[in-house]
């Protein structure tokens, strides 16, 4: 057992293959017959490919997704090393792969005729993956007791396999855009270890630290035990083997137009049946269990046992445990890791294109992603480069490289998608290379686009063109070949590399957002006749200068409304009144506002409710005047009368009594006439003729129910702090009030707005506006008729309680409301 162990052993150390194997650069450039590989429906750019022995492909990779050795070794100031155990052990996932890959051709040909691609290859293989998991480093590192009541998982896996690849390829260039390819691959088997089962784990008591083992483990092998390679033949090495197999690869390119193409492969979709020298590795005693309990030191004081003793009887009772045994000549099947590519390119020109390049790779029951960018030029019919990037394995630093080289038949390649790892080693996880030389020829005798152009002589060999440039194409016939002609599929100018100017504004139809008016250049190509940087068919006002903010329309005052939409286009206003001031702020504007300096109602014109208005019979305001300390009624604007009018006494409702004095002298009262106006008379001599002013509302008599509704509302009315809006829970009592209101339509209401005199005045008198108003157009809603509605408001000016007071204040901000006849 212990020599078949050491075999199993020593072929993990020395075997130098993997399963992860993936070509992202090589993948993009199909100059390298190789390339092939990746993709059979890549047909090379020669006619006939050969590859010799050892030189013509040579394929080696290595990656370790769990960490990079710069993650474990460390370089102290002094330049001495250190083992950083910690940042280890952080790199590590829960499973981690090492796998290293190697690909030998030994012979391959490739013949070309016309429309197909005819191939054959021989290719040793050696691949080798390893699991390891984060467990079992965290259990040497740290040992048991950092992991008490915690289950370990030491879940190693091996799977490594050598075998002989024989593979026939036929591809197809079915159309113009589509080519398609496979190839059947024979496969023979060398050796293999494949772990179809590793279930081991360990477990520490929490209260006496004892220690139990579990194992489940089937390890399948063939041709690696001892007696595999005793009395070896050659002959009977390279022939004699029963391991036999098959596998297939599949792909297509498909190109969409002269800019876009796509391509997709699925590889090795096959396996190996195993049958000579197979030898499974399994545990006799499935899913048993060892607890190690510790040493009793009373046995080593009392000399009945030894050391070495007490191991071999250690050993003896975890071997009699577990009782790993091997069983031979059990024939069992491998399939190998499928793998595949999607792939789209973008074709800058004929020579140059970016690619993006998917990649998947299906082992261990999982997929393992990777993706690229790449860059790919070709300089003529003998040299190509790419330049990629890829993220793989846990791995975004991966800068890629390749090229070829073809001096006469023979063709010098080298691909590598991680460079860097040839600089620092130490800090990558990737490496891969494919490097040799082929042997190719009929390149520079040959026509692939079919336009009578030779290859060696056609500036563009891919694409049919014609014999006056050089085998380019001139797609639209404007004389500029689509090579540099940056508008290929539309006849242009010379002057524009092939673009149109339909316009003749010098700006080129594709960038030119009004390609049939000639424009500004500055504007994309778009007309702008007043000058304002707005072009035409944005500018709403095309004809007038105008700023962006108005889409091209003026703003002369910069009240930020269009002097189109502008009442007041030389005097800045508000919206509210169509441009037109307010000077005031009195929701009046100021052509209408008697008193535009000073915050008023409506009811007064613009001006202060206690303020007297005098009007002609035509109703022109033709005085103004306010009561004073001593009770009488003093002008602030003067009557246009031949006599000056002093001051008025008496109050504002008792106009019998009230008299006018004159500066000049004498004095006159006020007489009602029939018509309900007032007229004042001094000394038998008619003046203007004044329009009565509102007299007291006339109380209606409400019956108890009617004035319970009423106070409800009054009572229940409560508005959002500093807002007109309605305090939800007041609706329903102003409902009620709708309904008696529209059940009594002979009736009006009054509605009194009042603040305290806390704040801006101006704001009071607009806040007690807005929620007389507010209360008015809730009744209307519910049906009320809008004019059985009055509104007043008075901001601040009538206070009923002292607002030194916050009781005071609260009483003072309110909304009255009046039944009135």
């Amino acid at each position: 057992m212990k020599k078949y162990i050491h075999t199993i052993i020593l072929f993990f150390v020395t075997t130098f293959s993997a399963f992860a194997q993936e070509s992202m650069t090589l993948y993009n450039m199909q100059s390298i017959p190789q390339s092939n590989y990746l993709n059979p429906a890549n047909m090379p750019l020669s006619k006939v490919n050969i590859g010799l022995p050892g030189i013509s492909s040579n394929y080696f990779s290595v990656n370790n997704n769990g960490f990079r050795y710069s993650d474990m070794v460390k370089k102290r100031d002094d330049d001495s090393l250190y083992f950083d155990v910690e940042d280890w052990l952080s790199k590590l996932k829960k499973n981690n792969d090492l796998n290293v890959n190697s690909q030998i051709d030994l012979f391959s040909l490739g013949i070309k005729v016309k429309k197909h691609y005819f191939s054959l290859n021989l290719t040793e293989k050696l691949n080798f993956r390893f699991r390891y998991p984060k467990d079992f480093f965290n259990f040497v590192v740290l040992g048991n007791g950092a992991f008490l009541d915690q289950t370990l998982n030491f879940n190693f896996g091996v799977e490594a396999m050598h075998y002989r690849e024989l593979g026939l390829n036929y591809s197809q260039q079915v159309n113009d855009k589509l080519s398609v390819g496979g190839r059947l691959k024979v496969l023979y088997g060398y050796e293999n270890v494949h772990t179809k089962q590793s279930d081991i784990t360990l477990y520490t008591d929490p209260s006496y630290f004892d220690i139990t083992a579990s194992s489940n483990i089937n390890i399948q092998t063939s041709g690696i035990d001892t007696s595999s390679f005793s009395d070896l033949e050659v002959k009977n090495y390279l022939q004699k083997k029963k391991n036999r197999g098959a596998a297939i690869d599949l792909g297509a390119n498909y190109k969409l137009n002269d800019k876009l193409s796509f391509s997709a492969s699925l590889l090795d979709v096959g396996a190996i049946n195993w049958k000579t020298d197979n030898v499974n590795y399994v545990n006799k005693n499935a899913n048993a269990s060892f607890t190690f309990t510790g040493v009793d030191f009373n046995t080593f004081i009392n000399d009945t046992i030894n050391w070495e003793t007490a191991g071999e009887k250690l050993t003896d009772s975890i071997v009699g445990t577990f009782q790993i045994e091997s069983k031979r000549g059990v024939a069992y099947k491998t399939w190998l890791p499928m793998q595949m590519y999607l792939n789209a390119n973008y074709h800058l020109n004929v020579k140059n294109k970016v690619s993006a390049t998917l990649y998947n790779q299906f082992y261990d029951k999982a997929p393992h992603p990777a993706a690229s960018i790449a860059f790919t030029t070709r300089a003529g019919r003998w040299a190509s480069a790419s330049v990629s990037y890829t993220a793989a394995h846990r791995s975004f630093n991966n800068i890629g490289f390749g090229f070829s080289l073809n001096l006469g038949p023979v063709q010098l390649y080298t691909v590598a998608d991680n460079v860097f790892a040839l600089i620092k080693p130490q800090h990558t996880k990737n490496f891969n290379v494919r490097m040799a030389l082929n042997l190719t020829f009929g390149r520079d005798h040959i026509d692939r686009d079919r336009d009578g152009v030779p290859d060696k002589k056609d500036d563009c060999p891919d694409v049919k063109g014609l014999v006056q440039f050089n085998g380019c194409p001139d797609g639209d016939g404007d004389g500029v070949i689509d090579l540099k002609d940056n508008c290929p599929d539309i006849a242009g100018l010379a002057e524009f590399s092939g673009c149109p100017d339909r316009d003749g504004d010098k700006v080129i139809d594709s960038q030119d957002v009004c390609p049939d008016v000639a424009g500004d250049k500055d504007l994309n190509g778009c007309p702008d006749k007043d000058g304002d940087k707005i072009i035409d068919e944005k500018d709403k006002c095309p004809d007038v200068a105008g700023i962006k903010e108005f889409e091209g329309c003026p703003d002369k005052d910069g009240d930020k409304i269009i002097d189109s939409d502008d009442e007041c286009p030389e005097l800045a206003g508000i919206a509210q009144f169509k441009g037109c001031p307010d000077t005031d702020g009195d929701g009046i504007k100021d052509s209408e506002d008697i008193c535009p300096d000073r915050p008023g109602t409506l009811e007064k014109r613009g001006c202060p409710i206690d303020r007297l208005l005098i009007l002609d019979e035509t109703g022109k305001v033709i005085a103004i005047a306010v009561k004073n300390e001593e009770g009488f009624f003093v002008f602030e604007k003067l009557p246009d009368v031949a006599s000056f009018i002093y001051k008025l006494e008496g109050t504002d409702t008792d106009f019998n009594n009230m008299k006018i004095k004159f500066t000049e002298g004498g004095e006159a009262k006020l007489e009602k006439n029939a018509n309900g106006t007032f007229s004042f008379k001094k000394l038998s001599q008619d003046y203007n003729t004044l329009t009565q002013l509102p007299e007291e509302d006339a109380t209606v008599l409400l019956k108890k129910e009617e004035e319970e509704i009423i106070k409800k509302a009054f009572d229940n009315l409560e508005f959002n702090t500093g807002k007109a809006i309605i305090n939800p829970n007041s609706l329903p009592s102003l409902t009620d009030l709708a309904g008696l209101l529209k059940s009594k339509p002979d009736w009006r209401i009054r509605i009194s707005g009042h603040t305290d005199n806390v704040g801006n005045a101006k704001a009071n008198l607009t806040l007690s506006k807005g929620r007389a108003e507010a209360v008015k157009k809730y009744l209307v809603s519910k049906g009320v008729n809008v004019n059985a509605v009055l509104v007043n408001y008075y901001g601040g000016t009538e206070p009923i309680a002292d607002n030194a007071t916050e009781e005071g204040r609260q009483k003072n901000r309110r909304v009255e409301m009046k039944i009135i006849d």
